[in-house]
């Protein structure tokens, strides 16, 4: 093995170890376009010609597998269980394009000082989305309701403002007076009040 086959090795593994800890929970990249299938064509080629092209059939393996394991542990969330909601929100084509993109960053990492700065970037540009998006809440779960969405609330208050509204909604209906009516009318001011505090961007 010559130096920059060890090299390339090291870099191969230093990124399985990074995409290892992404989650696959979102998943909105898109699949390979020409673009993106032009630049795996030259970084292949590339490999080829240096005698790298056994170690790029293991890196993109080694990718796949990689895919295959994150959406194992993203496939079951405890916060929706026993409902529709509990499986991956994760589609058969998001797969595909989430193993696709891991696929191009190990043919990046195998080819970095074999190919221009253009097809590097296009080959890393999917992938890093998909790290990006590491820690976004599933849609429709709990943490994502109650995610922190400005500097001042949180999922403890979202939770008090519910059970306030449901305990006047109950003292209206059995009072069924104008005092009933009208703390249900201040609870559902309160909560619009929320709603638009929770619109608002992070200042």
């Amino acid at each position: 093995m010559d130096i920059g086959e060890a090299a390339a090795r090291g870099r191969v593994e230093a990124l399985i170890d990074r995409l290892n800890r992404v989650d696959l929970h979102v998943v909105v990249v898109a699949a390979p376009d020409a673009t993106r299938l032009a630049a795996r064509d030259r970084a292949r080629s590339a490999a080829i010609v240096a005698g790298r092209g056994a170690l790029l059939n293991e890196a993109t393996a080694a990718a796949r597998q990689v895919t295959v394991r994150a959406f194992s542990r993203a496939g079951f969330s405890g916060t929706w269980a026993a409902t529709d909601m509990s499986v991956s929100v994760a589609r058969a084509s998001d797969r595909v394009a989430a193993a696709a993109a891991f696929e191009e960053a190990a043919t990046a990492a195998v080819v970095e000082d074999l190919v221009d700065g253009d097809t590097l970037e296009v080959l890393r540009s999917t992938s890093n989305e998909l790290v990006d998006l590491t820690g976004l809440p599933t849609p429709g779960s709990l943490s994502a309701i109650a995610s922190r969405a400005g500097p001042t609330i949180g999922g403890v208050q979202v939770a008090i403002v519910a059970a306030f509204v449901i305990v006047a909604g109950f003292v209206a209906l059995a009072v069924g007076s104008g005092a009933g009516l009208l703390l249900l009318a201040g609870a559902l001011a309160v909560v619009f009040g929320l709603a638009r505090r929770l619109k608002r961007p992070d200042r």
